[in-house]
């Protein structure tokens, strides 16, 4: 554990930041966000919510003093397995209403990084938890995936919310 802390320092701390940016931002334009008639701009903001609490998640597991990795895998899998149910059925979602609209490859693009991001996130739990190896490496590769995937939803919600406001 001891060569990662650093690296889960980091992106722990990089999440943090970003997770507190776009909930000002979201706080600052609730009614354009939150209100009746924006369901793409709630799913969009939930997504990026959800991959940055779950980075930060797995980092702050990761940091907390003397935990094993089984004990780290299993805490990590039991969480990310219930969280990863809500993925799918956002997806599922997702692509229900886009079908409607005929735009579901956007959808599928916008979801795809998140579902990898937690199939790693899963795998890595399941092998750490089942005490076949140190998967910390794998976690580091999910950590990243939904990082980048909540920072690019993040920005397609903040270009959707100019769209609304003109």
């Amino acid at each position: 554990m001891q060569p990662w802390i650093q690296f889960y320092t980091t992106i722990g701390t990089v999440a943090a930041a970003l997770l507190g940016l776009l909930f000002v931002v979201v706080a600052a334009n609730a009614s354009t966000v939150l209100g009746p008639e924006a369901t793409v701009l709630r799913r969009l903001t939930e997504q990026a919510f959800q991959n940055y609490l779950a980075v930060m998640l797995v980092a702050f597991l990761a940091l907390f003093p003397g935990i094993s990795p089984a004990a780290f895998g299993t805490l990590t899998l039991g969480i990310t397995a219930i969280w990863s149910g809500w993925v799918v059925i956002r997806f599922v979602q997702a692509l229900i209403v886009q079908v409607r609209r005929r735009s579901w490859i956007h959808s599928l693009w916008r979801h795809i990084s998140s579902l990898i991001g937690f199939g790693l996130m899963l795998a890595s739990a399941s092998r750490m938890a089942l005490n076949w190896g140190d998967s910390f490496d794998m976690f580091a590769a999910a950590t990243l995936v939904l990082l980048f995937s909540a920072t690019a939803v993040s920005w397609e919600l903040l270009k959707s919310m100019a769209g609304h406001q003109r």
